[in-house]
This record gives C-alpha cells, sequence and structure tokens, in this order.
C-alpha cells in the first residue's frame, strides 16, 4: 500500500505540472524554445527590382558597410543573369566575410590535409576528392577569367595564390558544412584543427544553408583593396630595381592600379555568375564557362566601350550572344589540305 500511494502521489504530481504548464500556455505563456543560433540572425533579406519585378537576395553581414557593399554587388550580378539567362535565380544566400578572418578556401585546405594524414575520420574523409574537385573548379574558372595583359602592363604578378584572399567561391557539399563548422569556431585555427579530427559523419547532418538554392562567399571589402596594395608593393620591390626604376613603376601604377582592379572585380562578379547559373539552369559544365567568359569580358579593361549602352546592357547582349553561340550545331572542324592530300592513295609510276 506504501508503494502505492507513493506512486499515486508521483502521477499526481506529473498531472499537476502538466496542468500547469498548460494553464500557463492558454494564458499566453510562449513555450521554451531553444536559442536560435549565432548565425541566422545576421541574414537579412534585401530586395531590388529587375525588369518591373520585384526579386531578392539574402545577406549575411557583420557590419553595415560590408551589408551595403554586398546588396549593390549582388544586385548588380544578379539582375544580369535573370535579364540575360534565366528569370529563375532562386533564393540565394550571400555571405561576406569579416576583417581578419581566413578565406574559406584554407578550412578546406587544411582539411584535405588532415585527411590525407589520415587524422580525420575515414567516412568523411572519403569525400576529400568532392572537396579538392570543387576547388580545382574554382580555380580554373578564376585563371580563365584574369586579364593578362594587365598583368603585364604593370609588372604585376596575378598568380592565383597571390589573389586568393580578394576571390568568393560558392559554398556548395562539403565546402558548406566545413565553412559553418569553421564559423562557430570563430575561425580559430586550432579550434578548427581540433573539430575537425574529432569530427564524426552525424556533425555534418546540421545545415544552416538547407532552404537556400545557393550560396556565396564574398570577401570582406578591405581585402579587396589590400590584396591590390601587396601586388603593387611587390611590383616595386623587383630586383635590381633602383630609384629611377621604382619611380618609373610608380607612374605606371597610377595608369594600372585602376585596371587591375576593375580586373579583379570582374572575376568576381563572374564566379557569383556562374554559381546562380550553374544552380538554376540545366546547361551544361562548359556552357556555363562560355557565359561565364562572355560576361568578364564585358567588364575587363579595354574593352570596346563604342557599342553603346550601360556595362549592364552591354553584359546582357553579349550573354544573349553566347547563348545563341551555344545553341548552334558543333561544326565539324575542316580539314586540311595537307592532311587530305596524305590520304590519296599513291600514284603509280
Amino acid at each position: 500500500m506504501r508503494f502505492i500511494f507513493q506512486g499515486a502521489r508521483l502521477v499526481g504530481g506529473f498531472a499537476l505540472i502538466l496542468a500547469l504548464g498548460e494553464r500557463a500556455t492558454l494564458a499566453g505563456a510562449k513555450p521554451v524554445t531553444p536559442p536560435p543560433d549565432a548565425f541566422s540572425p545576421m541574414i537579412e533579406l534585401a530586395p531590388f527590382v529587375a525588369k518591373g519585378k520585384q526579386l531578392s537576395v539574402s545577406i549575411h553581414a557583420r557590419s553595415a558597410s560590408d551589408r551595403r557593399y554586398a546588396e549593390a554587388f549582388s544586385e548588380e550580378v544578379m539582375k544580369v543573369v535573370y535579364e540575360g539567362v534565366t528569370e529563375s535565380p532562386g533564393k540565394g544566400l550571400v555571405i561576406i566575410g569579416r576583417k581578419g578572418e581566413p578565406h574559406p578556401s584554407l578550412v578546406f585546405r587544411k582539411f584535405l590535409a588532415l585527411a590525407e594524414a589520415g587524422k580525420i575520420d575515414p567516412a568523411i574523409a572519403a569525400r576529400g576528392p568532392e572537396l579538392f574537385s570543387m576547388l580545382n573548379h574554382w580555380q580554373h574558372t578564376v585563371n580563365a577569367g584574369k586579364a593578362e595583359d594587365v598583368a603585364t602592363e604593370g609588372n604585376v604578378d596575378l598568380e592565383f595564390e597571390k589573389i586568393i584572399a580578394a576571390l568568393p567561391l560558392p559554398l556548395e557539399g562539403l565546402g558548406a558544412k566545413l565553412y559553418q563548422l569553421a564559423w562557430f569556431e570563430k575561425f580559430d585555427d586550432a579550434k578548427v584543427e581540433a573539430k575537425l579530427c574529432a569530427l564524426h559523419p552525424a556533425d555534418l547532418e546540421r545545415n544552416l544553408f538547407a532552404h537556400f538554392d545557393w550560396v556565396f562567399y564574398l570577401p570582406p571589402k578591405g581585402a579587396f583593396d589590400q590584396v591590390l596594395d601587396q601586388l603593387i608593393a611587390d611590383a616595386l620591390k623587383e630586383d635590381g630595381a633602383g630609384f629611377f626604376a621604382r619611380t618609373a613603376v610608380k607612374g605606371v601604377m597610377l595608369v594600372v592600379k585602376p585596371k587591375i582592379r576593375q580586373a579583379i572585380e570582374g572575376v568576381r562578379k563572374g564566379v557569383m555568375f556562374q554559381t546562380v547559373v550553374q544552380a538554376r539552369t540545366t546547361l551544361s559544365e562548359g556552357e556555363v564557362l562560355a557565359l561565364t567568359g562572355a560576361y568578364i569580358e564585358t567588364m575587363m579593361p579595354g574593352e570596346d566601350r563604342t557599342k553603346g549602352g550601360t556595362a549592364h546592357e552591354r553584359a546582357v547582349i553579349a550573354l544573349h550572344d553566347q547563348l545563341r553561340k551555344n545553341a548552334e550545331p558543333a561544326r565539324e572542324p575542316a580539314t586540311e589540305p595537307a592532311a587530305a592530300e596524305a590520304t590519296l592513295p599513291a600514284s603509280n609510276p
């Protein structure tokens, strides 16, 4: 009887707790919910209009100036995508980095190095080729878009590794998960490495980007200027350059610096363009690369401005032209005369 009485008291206690909870809910008290993550509250929707239609892109930023820059950058590219390629740019997220944070590619490279050294769970390390392929494709896109004539004119080395801090990149697949991991560790190198080494497959199931069609990382505004200043400083440090040589280089830089800025900014916009078009169309990789190249070309220094119209209008025209070229059937290569002669049978003497 004692045990029955104690059990009855426990049941009655639980019933009282449930009743109080229900009464509190009915009285308007909000149920207890887990605290939101620190990342999502920094995402704000940035609306804009393209050809009379209301569109928007989500921006994640941690300063007002970075947010303004990311909004203007994204709006310009997405209007070109909308008018030049597809009227369905989808739900996109642009994340602009914060000054002092390492570039996401450094986190990805750390993962690959640790996986190669056998320090990461084999099930997760097996996804290394996916990450390697993404980085390789990204670098190929950037290298294809660089303006070599601008670099040569000012004796400036636009090598990929020297401008990487200013380059944006798409965040997809494993790369997106690793970026989130590093973000919550505040990009602290030691903490990120420890987290990577302790990862289990279940740890990668969380995905704050799941409801976006594409996600794009944009370096902070200051990163662009820092890279440009370093490129110029390296050009002035050339071995054997005396006072007069350095003075001459500085004079050239006054002319070339704006061109370098324009070229790199064109490539940055091209990478975002490719990210959106690749995610929102059924075009092949080759077709997307051709469109990206056509778009970047309209933003390069020395591009013919006599065609008229605004930069946006010239970009849309170039994309329409490239789409027509993509739709044309592939032509058989013409046979060289020499090769044709070689196929003829030898004449009898």
